[in-house]
C-alpha cells in the first residue's frame, strides 16, 4: 500500500510473506532472506532492565559508519514502525525491542562501525553503545536503569493526542508493545476527518469499553478530534460513540460547510457519551476559535497547551486568572511531525502525567484529570507543591491572606535551562538551586510567598533543545488554587482582554460565519452574549 499512513513491520527472517492491510496500515512479516542478506552482518541487541536483568521493550536507533541507518529487517525480537503523513509528506521509522528476547538487526554489507542509541520514555537513563563490526555477528547489551521514582507517587504518562488506524483488536498488541517501549501507560487514539487526507482516517474498530484495549499495565482509549475551519479543534476522549459530522466549516469529505453545530454542543454531548472534551492546540488553530466561550460557559474539561510543535499558554493563563481553572494536557498529534531525536520516545514525546496510581482504567483517568492532578512535559519531570498541596489542590487562607511555602523541582538526565514558579501567570523572582547527581540534573526552588489575594500557583521548566522539532523540552504543572477569605479568583484586565476577543469573534460569526438557518446564527451569537455577560461579572 503505497500511501498507507503507517506500517507496523514485525520482521521475521525465514517466515512467509504475510500482509494484513486495510484502511491505512499494514502489518508485515518479511519473506525468506535474500542471498545478499544471508551474507550481511547482523547486530544482536539485548535490552534489559538493569534492576531485574529481564528483557524489556525499548526504542532504539542505529547509525552505521557515522550515518543514520534504517534497518530493512529485524528479527522476531523487534518491531519496526513506519509513520507517514501523506499530505505533508512526512515519514519516520521507529524501531523497538519487544521485551522478549534479543533483536536481530540486519546491517549493510561492508559496514565497519556501529552506534546504537537505546531509550525508554523519560524515566530511564538512555544508553549509547558503539562497536566496530567484525565477522557475521556483533553483540551489544543495553541494561536500562530507571532514574526516576515518580511512579511510586502515582504518576503515569499519557499521550493524549494520537491519530492512527486501529481496525481490529488483534492489532493492539503491537500498539501496546510500542507503548511499553516508550514507557507510556495510556494513549488516546482519535478519529478525524480531513487534513492528512480528505475523508475519515484514524479509524477505530469500536468506541467505549469495546474499543478500549489493555495488557494489564497499558491502556488504549478511542476518541475523536472534532474540527471546524473557524471554530478550531477540540479533542473528545473516551467517547462511547462518534459524534457527527466530525468536521465542519468545509473541512474534510463529505463537506459540511456551515460553522454549526457550535462546539459547546459537541462538548456537552461528549460528557453525555461518557467522555471528556478539551481544547486542542492551545486554541491557536481555526480562524476564530470558540475555546474562550466554551470554557467560560463551563463546557471545557482540559486545555491542551502542547503537542510537540506547539506550546501555548497565554489564553489558558487569562482564563485561569478569571477563575476558570483548567487542567493542562499534552500529546504528540502523530502522524504530524514524527521526526525524533535519538533520546526521545516516539509515542508520548510530549505527554501528560496523570496521578492515577495503579488504577489503569479510563474512569479513574478521567476523574483525576478533571481534578487537575497533572503535569505535562517534553522531557524533564516537574513537581510542585504549595504548603504540601500538589496540582489540582486548594489552599484556604484567612481574609487578610498569609504566607505559603512554595516548592518546585525539575529533573532530567539531560541539561536543564530554567525553572520558574508563578502566581497568576507571573513569575515570582526566585533563584533555582542547581545540582547534578550522577547523570541526573536538578533545579529546585523553595520560596516563602506572601499572598494577599486569591489566585493560582504553577511551575514551568525548560530543558535541552529538541533538534528534530526545533523547540526546547518544556514542562508545566497544573494549577494549585490559593483562596483568600471569600475572594474569588478574578482579573479585570484579563476579563477585558478576553471580552475584546469574544466581541471580535462574535462580529465574525455575525457577518461571515456560515449557517444554513438564521436561528443557527442567532444561537451562536447568543452563546457569545452569554459568555461576555459572565466575564463582565
Amino acid at each position: 500500500m503505497i500511501q498507507a499512513m503507517l506500517m507496523l513491520l514485525s520482521v521475521s527472517i525465514g517466515h512467509a510473506h504475510d500482509i494484513k492491510a486495510g484502511g491505512m496500515y499494514a502489518f508485515t512479516t518479511v519473506a525468506a532472506a535474500s542471498s545478499t542478506a544471508a551474507h550481511a552482518p547482523k547486530l544482536i541487541l539485548e535490552v534489559t532492565d538493569k534492576a531485574t536483568g529481564k528483557p524489556v521493550a525499548a526504542r532504539f536507533s542505529v547509525a552505521v559508519d557515522g550515518h543514520p541507518y534504517e534497518p530493512p529487517e529485524l528479527g522476531t525480537g523487534g518491531l519496526k514502525f513506519e509513520s507517514i503523513h501523506e499530505r505533508k509528506q512526512q515519514r519516520f521509522v521507529a524501531c523497538y525491542t519487544r521485551g522478549e528476547k534479543p533483536v536481530e538487526v540486519l546491517l549493510p554489507l561492508g559496514a565497519r562501525h556501529i552506534s546504537v542509541y537505546v531509550t525508554k520514555g523519560f524515566e530511564y537513563l538512555p544508553i549509547k553503545l558503539t562497536s566496530d563490526i567484525h565477522g557475521s555477528e556483533t553483540r551489544l547489551s543495553a541494561p536500562l536503569e530507571r532514574w526516576s521514582n515518580i511512579r511510586e507517587y502515582g504518576w503515569y504518562g499519557t499521550d493524549e493526542h494520537v491519530h492512527y488506524d486501529r481496525l481490529e483488536p488483534a492489532g493492539d498488541t503491537r500498539w501496546l508493545t510500542m507503548m511499553d517501549g516508550d514507557d507510556l501507560t495510556c494513549a488516546h487514539f482519535m478519529t478525524l476527518k480531513g487534513g492528512m487526507r480528505d475523508g475519515l482516517w484514524a479509524l477505530q474498530y469500536a468506541f467505549g469499553k469495546e474499543g478500549q484495549s489493555t495488557d494489564g499495565e497499558r491502556l488504549i482509549v478511542p476518541g475523536e478530534e472534532y474540527r471546524d475551519t473557524a471554530q478550531g479543534h477540540i479533542n473528545l476522549l473516551g467517547l462511547t460513540e462518534l459524534i457527527e459530522p466530525i468536521s465542519t466549516g468545509g473541512m474534510g469529505t463529505p463537506k459540511v460547510r456551515e460553522n454549526y453545530p457550535p462546539f459547546i454542543d459537541v462538548l456537552r454531548e461528549t460528557r453525555r457519551f461518557g467522555g471528556m472534551g478539551g481544547v486542542a492546540h492551545g486554541a491557536k488553530l481555526g480562524l476564530h476559535p470558540t475555546a474562550i466561550m466554551d470554557a467560560v460557559l463551563g463546557a471545557v474539561d482540559f486545555w491542551e497547551i502542547s503537542n510537540g510543535f506547539i506550546y501555548q499558554t497565554d489564553l489558558w493563563y487569562k482564563l485561569m486568572n478569571c477563575g476558570y481553572i483548567l487542567p493542562p494536557a499534552a500529546g504528540t498529534d502523530l502522524p504530524n511531525d514524527p521526526e525524533r531525536d535519538p533520546w526521545q520516545p516516539f509515542l508520548g514525546s510530549v505527554r501528560t502525567y496523570v496521578r492515577t496510581g495503579v488504577n489503569n482504567d479510563f474512569e479513574t483517568w478521567k476523574n483525576v484529570m478533571k481534578r487537575g492532578e497533572v503535569f505535562i512535559t517534553g522531557g524533564p519531570l516537574i513537581q510542585m507543591k504549595v504548603n504540601n498541596v500538589g496540582p489540582g489542590g486548594t489552599i484556604h487562607l484567612p481574609a487578610g491572606g498569609g504566607e505559603v511555602m512554595v516548592e518546585a523541582e525539575l529533573t532530567s538526565p539531560r541539561q536543564l535551562q530554567s525553572l520558574e514558579i508563578m502566581f497568576n501567570g507571573k513569575e515570582i523572582r526566585a533563584e533555582p538551586l542547581s545540582a547534578i547527581k550522577g547523570r541526573v540534573h536538578t533545579l529546585t526552588i523553595k520560596e516563602k510567598v506572601h499572598v494577599t489575594k486569591s489566585g493560582w500557583f504553577a511551575a514551568a521548566g525548560k530543558g535541552s533543545r529538541i533538534e528534530a522539532q526545533q523547540i526546547d523540552a518544556l514542562a508545566h504543572t497544573g494549577a494549585i488554587r490559593v483562596l483568600v477569605g471569600n475572594q474569588p479568583i478574578k482579573s479585570s484586565s484579563d476579563a477585558s482582554a478576553l471580552i475584546e476577543i469574544l466581541d471580535e469573534q462574535k462580529h465574525y460569526y455575525s457577518t461571515e460565519g456560515r449557517f444554513q438557518q438564521p436561528e443557527h446564527r442567532e444561537r451562536m451569537l447568543d452563546l457569545y452574549d452569554q459568555a461576555i455577560k459572565e466575564l463582565r461579572k
